[in-house]
């Protein structure tokens, strides 16, 4: 069973915005294991530390606010856990909250992520017109590029604000599900009518990330004879945003 479950909350500074996600996976696996934490394995004959990235961060992106959970077999002060992993860290990722969870196995899913695109270094300016006609439509098609096709997807279901700040910046908050999320540079190429790859210069921040509880796990602590949530380890984290 498990016995202390706690959310690690952490930044990914620029200095390592271009790693890949399974390369911050295998860092945040191998400072845990630098700090000597008490992780709970999965069963069968390829244990692995029952590490979980709600989601995944997209290449490029910087962020303030990470997520990863974490079950232990034994139970320790989360003060100790904050001292102890925070040392082992490398450059670049910095923690910045440990809190405990209620031990049950299906971990929280991402409500709402909100960004901060950088527009006024990158000399770029959207009006307020522009924004309340991408808000005003009731599609938002897009094609991705995939490796070795086209993908068509429609972001308007999972844009939820966008906004420009005093600055002259642009905030989007976005709906993760299922089926993807938008992309902060997509919804900044419907809006400048511009492609991807002209847009490549612009920075952009993960400010901040709500989570939410499944509603099927709130009353059904881990027990052995359960199972697993699909995506407990390390290497079923969900694909980037």
């Amino acid at each position: 069973m498990i016995q202390q479950k706690v959310e690690i909350r952490f930044q990914k500074g620029e200095s390592v915005r271009f790693i890949s996600h399974h390369d911050l996976m295998r860092a945040m696996m191998r400072a845990v294991r630098r700090a000597g934490l008490p992780v709970r394995l999965t069963e069968g004959f390829n244990p692995r530390p029952r590490i979980v990235f709600p989601v995944a961060l997209e290449v490029g992106v910087a962020s303030l606010d990470e997520v990863v959970e974490i079950e232990f077999n034994q139970c320790l002060d989360t003060q100790e856990v904050f001292r102890r992993l925070s040392s082992a860290l490398p450059p670049g990722l910095v923690l910045t909250a440990v809190q405990e969870m209620p031990p049950f196995r299906s971990g929280r899913i991402p409500e709402r992520i909100h960004y901060l695109m950088h527009l006024r270094e990158a000399g770029m300016t959207v009006t307020q017109e522009k924004i309340q006609n991408l808000l005003q439509e009731t599609t938002l098609p897009f094609q991705r590029q995939r490796e070795k096709r086209v993908q068509s997807v429609d972001l308007r279901p999972a844009v939820l604000a966008v906004r420009t700040t005093p600055e002259g910046d642009l905030e989007l908050e976005a709906r993760p599900s299922q089926n993807g999320t938008a992309r902060p540079l997509e919804v900044l190429s419907l809006l400048t009518q511009m492609p991807l790859e002209s847009l490549k210069k612009v920075r952009v921040t993960k400010i901040r990330m709500e989570l939410k509880t499944p509603e099927r796990a709130e009353n059904q602590p881990a027990t052995p004879s359960q199972n697993p949530h699909p995506s407990p380890s390390l290497e079923t984290t969900p694909e980037p945003e």
